[in-house]
């Protein structure tokens, strides 16, 4: 069986511009799912009507089965941004944003909609779904994305989310996605240099300590410790302040999220990234001490020009047996009333993330 493929998962189409913000789980029964945003009013704003559409394959990714719908669309705006999990039970759960006009709205165009972080839970390897619950209080704007749920070895389950204004904070479940609360310590708040906090994405280190990786509007990854499951979190001073301006430092990024996750086969961690101020390149990196430094970079995505006319961002991360299965959408960055928003999927072996593409590592 060939290691490499690359496709479009989901590719987008005049009435359905945009389809992104995906995320894959391999059961424990062989087969992959597939879940993602699918913009299907012909428009592909963040407020554009959506749903969730997902997609089965049996044999690892060569092949997909046509697209199921696994979430409709609940209110007067989208439900977007799906995240997959299966615990060691058995059971997935499928979470998402859910966007809606405030009650009182008319839908009016100078009012910030209300966005809800919502859970569904398959106890048949997703033959069925029980119905959606909120997770997340409603009246606030919630910012959800994409692959975000997390399992602790402690069987902790947190869903990192940011709220307008306020920073990151996480979500925590410890029976199993039955019940959630928000963390009740401290959360992650902008700290010199940035002024928004966005996006968080989790991953969990040796010795106990939750990490997290924050899209930020200072040109770089801001880094965030928990050693408490994800109750508290101070700035993680991965660098010497001096080093980078600020203590809480990470690599340079663009203003769009990252995905960091263990690896299964070697214990390292695999960071998926725009190393760059610009949503292109699309990155990958190799940490063998628990994030403390990044070396391995390769491209997964090169830039094709300068402006870039292709970017990459919103990834996704899977992994089963040797092999890595990653998602992350692909558009025009100079198209704009004809934007389409395509879901690419592309499977590499682990060895392929160890291959540098250069031999310096990376700068804060």
């Amino acid at each position: 069986m060939r290691d490499e493929i690359n496709l479009l998962l989901a590719p987008a189409s005049p009435q359905s511009p945009r389809q992104t913000e995906a995320s894959i789980v391999a059961l424990s029964d062989g087969r992959l799912l597939a879940a993602w945003s699918d913009f299907y009013g012909g428009k592909w704003g963040d407020h554009a009507p959506a749903r969730i559409l997902g997609r089965w394959s049996d044999d690892g990714g060569e092949s997909w089965a046509p697209p199921v719908v696994l979430q409709e669309n609940l209110d007067s705006l989208n439900c977007m941004s799906a995240s997959l999990l299966q615990l060691p039970g058995g059971r997935i759960l499928l979470a998402f944003g859910r966007k809606c006009h405030p009650p009182s709205s008319a839908g009016t165009a100078d009012e910030r909609p209300m966005l809800d972080a919502v859970i569904r839970i398959s106890n048949d390897l997703g033959q069925s779904w029980l119905p959606p619950r909120n997770i997340t209080p409603g009246g606030a704007y919630w910012c959800i994305t994409n692959d975000r749920l997390v399992r602790l070895a402690s069987g902790r389950l947190i869903y990192p989310i940011s709220r307008a204004d306020q920073g990151c904070h996480c979500w925590l479940s410890d029976d199993d996605g039955l019940s959630w609360r928000q963390a009740g310590g401290d959360m992650a708040r902008p700290v010199e240099g940035a002024s928004a906090y966005e996006e968080p994405t989790v991953v969990e280190l040796s010795g106990g300590n939750v990490a997290m990786f924050i899209r930020t509007d200072a040109g770089n990854l801001h880094l965030w410790r928990s050693g408490d499951g994800g109750e508290n979190w101070r700035p993680w001073k991965v660098h010497p302040p001096d080093m980078c301006g600020h203590a809480d430092c990470g690599p340079n990024a663009a203003r769009s999220p990252c995905m960091v996750k263990r690896l299964p086969a070697t214990g390292d961690l695999l960071l998926v990234w725009n190393n760059n101020r610009v949503r292109s390149p699309l990155c990958s990196a190799i940490s063998s001490d628990e994030g403390e430094s990044w070396q391995k970079i390769r491209q997964v995505e090169p830039m094709d020009s300068w402006p870039p006319r292709l970017t990459h961002a919103y990834p996704s991360l899977a992994f089963q047996d040797a092999l890595v299965h990653l998602t992350y959408w692909e558009t025009h960055s100079e198209a704009k009333a004809g934007r389409f928003f395509h879901l690419r999927y592309r499977r590499l072996a682990v060895d392929w993330f160890y291959e540098s593409d250069t031999s310096r590592h990376l700068s804060s």
